[in-house]
């Protein structure tokens, strides 16, 4: 370990080659180290929050901040001009900037270590990050998800166009194609923030919403969490999600396929037929496995009271053709299951001629 200085930090600059971060943290007082290392998580121990640091060492969040900042201050100092700092804020820069300006603190810090060649642990990425002068940190908040952006992004700017989105989609009620959505923000937004960088950049919006709380995104569309089309969440979501993306009846054995190559969940079969059964005011057994949705207008039953129904609704005599056709509809049984009914309920179904039928009155 090298330091090419004297223990004034103002004049201190470390060769982080041939030393780690860890290394230039004890240029740091004591208890600046202390809130980094617990704030930062940089022994291998999960991040502890300003307020819990406090609460231990009997300080208020307010002067835990202080430490923190003055601690942030040093370590700038110390590392500012030395050649993998310079790579690693350049990295972050430019990922930054090919992603509309905002990533999310897990993203960026993912994308930098996939990078392969920065030879910094995650916490030592985040670590570094948040010292510069050049990456804004985005705090989490009531609104927003932890995240990193550029100049001139700013936070006011993010927070007017997340609560824009939630009040829109709780207006609305119902999801939005992404891109719509999209050109909706930028017309709304353009006039006032016209001059700013990435207003009119599609993938700071596609980033943007993966940092609001309380919105999704989700094959193509985006909506409030609570929208089973942007985030379904239980099994019967995901049941009736695939059903309105087939748009058509399907196998629950399909249905349970589908979930798995959707979802990218291990779901079991029995599970899902389990789910369809339960809820048969929601799927229409058809017959055969296959499972519909009562929205589209399928009724389920018996074979004897979908016939019924069908000679009821039409009030009128109809071939066994004709009442083929309907039942068929509804549910996936043999034409002669059909015939048999009728003949077997003859004390419902009259026959008032050669293959015609109706209902008894």
């Amino acid at each position: 370990m090298t330091f090419k200085a004297k223990m004034d930090d103002k004049k201190i600059s470390v060769d982080l080659d041939l030393t780690t971060i860890k290394d230039v943290l004890q240029y740091c007082k004591p208890k600046e180290q202390l809130v980094l290392f617990k704030k930062f998580g940089l022994s291998g121990n999960k991040e502890i929050p300003l307020q819990k640091i406090g609460n231990d060492y009997g300080l208020t969040r307010e002067r835990v901040r202080q430490i923190e900042s003055q601690g942030l201050m040093k370590f700038r100092r110390l590392i500012v001009g030395n050649e993998r700092y310079i790579k690693l804020i350049k990295e972050a820069t430019k990922l930054l900037k090919s992603n509309g300006g905002i990533l999310s603190e897990d993203n960026l810090i993912s994308k930098l270590i996939n990078k392969g060649n920065l030879d910094f642990r995650s916490e030592e990425i985040k670590l570094v990050l948040v010292s510069d002068f050049d990456l804004y940190y985005l705090k989490r908040n009531k609104i927003l998800k932890k995240s990193f952006y550029l100049d001139p992004i700013f936070e006011d700017l993010l927070e007017k166009i997340s609560k824009y989105c939630v009040e829109y989609f709780e207006k609305k009620g119902d999801s939005e194609d992404v891109y719509n959505f999209v050109d909706i923000l930028k017309k709304h937004f353009e006039n006032k923030y016209g001059n700013i960088e990435y207003i009119q950049n599609n993938v700071f919006y596609i980033n943007l919403f993966k940092l609001i709380k309380g919105i999704s995104v989700f094959d193509g569309k985006i909506g409030l969490d609570s929208f089973i089309s942007v985030n379904p969440k239980t099994i019967k979501q995901k049941i009736e999600y695939i059903l309105e993306k087939e748009n058509n009846p399907l196998h629950y054995q399909d249905i349970s396929s589908k979930i798995i190559d959707w979802f990218n969940k291990p779901v079991k079969v029995n599970t899902v037929h389990n789910e369809l059964v339960k809820n048969s005011n929601i799927f229409v057994n058809m017959g055969l496995g296959i499972y519909g949705l009562s929205k589209w207008g399928y009724k389920g039953g018996t074979v004897k009271e979908i016939i019924e129904r069908i000679l009821l609704t039409s009030n009128r005599q109809m071939t066994i053709k004709e009442i083929t056709k309907e039942v068929l509809k509804e549910k996936m049984i043999s034409p002669n299951t059909i015939i048999l009914t009728l003949q077997k309920h003859q004390d419902i179904f009259h026959r008032v001629g050669k293959g015609m039928y109706q209902i008894k009155k």
